[in-house]
């Protein structure tokens, strides 16, 4: 009886597996081993797109009802600043952005007005109020859009060159601003009239407004081809 035992137990080890059994086996191992990973294969989800210009926290902390308020601020120097202006309307919550200098092309480019964008009408009203406290020196009314749009802002970084001689060009120029960081291909000749004359003007485009008012400090009432300049930054 052992010897036919040993028989049947070596006919079984040197039988060849079934191969339409063993190709149907491998996707049932495929799916154990997927049972037995930890994390669940999803596919991406795809995110709605979203309007042209929008932004996914557009419309958050955003007051609802209020839009945007302009207003026309008057009574300052020609040397004043924006920085200047929001300590006069201290607690309006404004940024330099908010503000734009309207100049006249006349005379020596002296600013007429100060264009203001307040963020709601509230902030409007604070301005009144601010003002109202710092006596009757400035004035503030209500302006609209399409005055403030087409104003394109200076930022302090533009400096008016007055007094050019007619026949300077802007080799002069590069020379009498040596030392200076500005945009060389930014310099523009403009002519503005004066009372009873006509007077010539450079335009310069300067790297930031440290590089501006530096060029200020150093430059200002300098000669060029003989002549005293006078410089005015632009705001």
């Amino acid at each position: 009886m052992s010897i036919i035992r040993s028989a049947i137990r070596s006919s079984l080890c040197l039988r060849p597996l079934d191969p339409v059994i063993s190709r149907s086996s491998i996707p049932v191992l495929q799916d154990w081993k997927k049972c037995l990973s930890t994390v669940t294969e999803q596919p991406p989800s795809s995110p709605l797109p979203l309007p042209p210009g929008s932004s996914p926290i557009a419309g958050l902390n955003k007051p609802s009802g209020e839009g945007g308020f302009y207003g026309k601020f008057s009574g300052f120097s020609k040397h004043t600043l924006k920085s200047d202006i929001m300590n006069i309307l201290e607690g309006c919550n404004l940024t330099p952005n908010d503000l734009k200098f309207s100049y006249m092309r006349g005379g020596n480019l002296n600013p007429s007005a100060v264009y203001v964008q307040f963020p709601t009408r509230s902030s409007y009203d604070s301005a009144l109020r601010a003002i109202s406290r710092k006596g009757k020196l400035y004035k503030l009314e209500r302006a609209a859009r399409s005055q403030w749009d087409p104003i394109v802002p200076y930022d302090g970084k533009v400096v008016a060159l007055h007094g050019l001689p007619p026949n300077a060009i802007i080799d002069d120029i590069d020379r009498f601003l040596s030392g200076c960081l500005y945009y060389p291909g930014s310099i523009q000749f403009m002519t503005i009239q004066g009372l009873g004359s006509s007077k010539r003007v450079a335009l310069v485009h300067f790297t930031s407004q440290t590089q501006a008012m530096n060029a200020y400090i150093t430059k200002n009432r300098n000669f060029l081809l003989n002549q005293r300049i006078t410089l005015q930054v632009l705001q």
